[in-house]
């Protein structure tokens, strides 16, 4: 049978990856077409015609993405495809009955893990009763939800996920590995351990140290692949000493396997560093820690069920600066019980805590979260399911998330955000420490630490001016409180726009490191950095939100296509300046 399985592809969708390799095990013919924005969609459909799939699949994982993925479908039926249209992933699950009801484009939604459930849907297309887990619509239009048999338990069982293209970094191959599923806490803003328990059985499952190391020998020996990064929602175990221990096993085979200098890169909450674990993970190949500090404030910590404290936040960032390995963090600055005095404390955590890469936005309300569910029980819970929203319970920290959201919006979110960019050219550097320390300088080292410690400082330096103004006026009088977003906003991007310039001058100047390897050190030229790029689309960019309100101050977030409509709208802007001034 033909299966096509559909979904982003920015980085490997190992979902995808690991479901196409169940299926060639069980003997089906099967297709991955990328889906990485809306502007795919046309390609999307002249493949799926073309190749004629009797089952397609959309990895429906993102509610910001619902919208696309729904019109995608529909576009796939408009193009003439009559196959088994099917969804899932996080959004699809938790909204399955929703999405069948509004959307008679899709036949069936998947609930929970998508190998035996898919290979059970190829082996029975035309009695779906008999696929658990399965969702779908039956033949007089009535919706049916068949009971789930659970998750899969031994992961070592699973087939290793098909592999087909590798991005490199300084010609290095990168891939994504699992080496465990689910989570062992239950975080207010998080859904996986919601969507995991509607699959049925475990929540949390690892992988044996050998299978593990199976799959990274395969891939390092057949593939070429250095740089690891794995993508456990927590890299590390609940009992610490059993962490270290599973990370010197899985060092000490990887040795006995024949495998040479690799990175690696892993999630961790901060309660999971500690010395032993981490010294062991640096002798593997340490590189780069995403560390879920989330919030700085104790309040805002129970507010989000993080059951962990600032003091194992404050540890974990010693432990690891210790380490001098590429740190990047997300501040949940908002939730809906923020206080000014929250912010506050977190701003001081940015102060004393400059040199690492960070960034910051509100606690979501996803299906499926704690925070939805007590949302809804507090009659707080605004928009739909296509994209949750709600207030904070105090004006003026709503005021400040509202004022800082439309300021930092492209420096937060954009595919070329600040932000974004500033962990870029730090992980950069940290993998030529790994591979190439002889082409590093201090020099080099230094104008990286001094970009990183630049941008955080802007950041916060932009904060502090939303919280004075806040505190201050009390954002009160909404004419003026626009008309200082507006001026937050402008002050923001043109200040973007110049740490960009100075940030990719950087980057060039690492990539001239690597290709002049065997050169020696590499000597920082003495010039001047670049100017600040010429000002980008203005904020009344069509189809963004009215500029009379900046704030956006409507019962439902901005839509993602909107958002990803004006990006394009800058880059091809952009192209036509350059052209011009040629």
């Amino acid at each position: 049978m033909r299966v096509s399985l559909i979904g982003a592809e920015l980085e490997e969708n190992l979902g995808l990856r690991y479901i196409a390799a169940a299926l060639e095990q069980a003997g089906h013919d099967i297709s991955i077409i990328p889906f990485a924005s809306e502007h795919d969609a046309g390609p999307v459909v002249s493949r799926v015609t073309e190749l004629r799939p009797d089952i397609a699949g959309l990895s429906m994982v993102f509610t910001g993405r619902g919208r696309e993925f729904c019109r995608l479908a529909r576009a796939l039926r408009e193009g003439g495809y009559r196959g088994h249209l099917i969804g899932g992933g996080h959004f699809a699950s938790f909204n399955c009955r929703q999405l069948l009801c509004d959307y008679p484009e899709f036949d069936s939604i998947a609930l929970g893990e998508g190998e035996e459930l898919m290979c059970r849907l190829a082996g029975n297309l035309e009695s779906p009763e008999n696929v658990p887990g399965l969702c779908y619509r039956r033949p007089d239009g009535s919706i049916a939800l068949n009971p789930s048999t659970g998750n899969p338990e031994n992961l070592d069982q699973l087939p290793f996920p098909k592999r087909t293209v590798f991005h490199s970094y300084f010609d290095k191959p990168i891939a994504s590995v699992l080496t465990s599923r689910g989570c062992w806490r239950d975080c207010a803003f998080c859904s996986i351990n919601a969507w995991y328990q509607r699959g049925g059985g475990k929540r949390f499952r690892v992988r044996s140290v050998g299978n593990v190391a199976a799959e990274l020998k395969e891939l390092y020996f057949r593939h070429g692949v250095r740089i690891f990064n794995f993508q456990d929602d927590n890299f590390f175990l609940p009992d610490p000493d059993k962490a270290a221990e599973r990370f010197t096993l899985l060092r000490d085979r990887l040795r006995e396997e024949g495998l040479g200098r690799i990175a690696i890169a892993v999630k961790a909450r901060p309660d999971s560093i500690t010395r032993p674990a981490i010294r062991v993970l640096d002798d593997l190949g340490l590189f780069r820690v995403f560390l879920g500090v989330e919030n700085a404030s104790e309040n805002g910590l129970r507010h989000l069920n993080r059951k962990s404290c600032l003091a194992e936040i404050l540890q974990a960032l010693e432990i690891l600066n210790e380490c001098d390995v590429h740190i990047a963090y997300n501040l949940l600055l908002f939730e809906p019980e923020t206080t000014l005095d929250d912010i506050r404390v977190n701003l001081r955590f940015m102060e004393r805590h400059i040199e690492n890469p960070f960034n910051f936005c509100r606690a979501e309300a996803y299906a499926g979260t704690g925070l939805e569910t007590r949302l809804v029980g507090e009659g707080r819970l605004l928009g739909d399911y296509f994209g949750f929203d709600y207030r904070l319970r105090d004006s003026r920290s709503e005021a400040f998330h509202q004022i800082a959201n439309y300021a930092f919006f492209d420096r937060n979110f954009s595919d070329y955000g600040l932000h974004y960019f500033n962990m870029q050219v730090d992980f950069y550097f940290q993998l030529l420490r790994r591979f190439h320390p002889e082409v590093l300088t201090q020099s080099l080292r230094g104008v990286v630490r001094n970009f990183i410690k630049l941008t955080n400082l802007d950041t916060f330096e932009c904060l502090c001016r939303i919280y004075d103004f806040v505190a201050l006026t009390g954002a009160a009088d909404q004419l003026r409180t626009r008309a200082f977003a507006r001026e937050m906003r402008e002050r923001v991007d043109e200040r973007s726009r110049g740490l960009l310039a100075r940030g990719e001058r950087i980057l060039n100047w690492l990539e001239t490191a690597y290709q002049r390897r065997d050169e020696g050190p590499f000597e920082i030229p003495e010039v001047p950095l670049p100017e600040a790029r010429p000002p980008a689309a203005s904020p009344s960019t069509p189809g963004w939100p009215n500029p009379i309100d900046p704030l956006g101050l409507t019962p439902v977030p901005i839509p993602y296509d909107l958002f990803k409509a004006r990006l394009a709208a800058e880059r091809q802007q952009h192209t036509a300046q350059t052209a011009g001034g040629d």
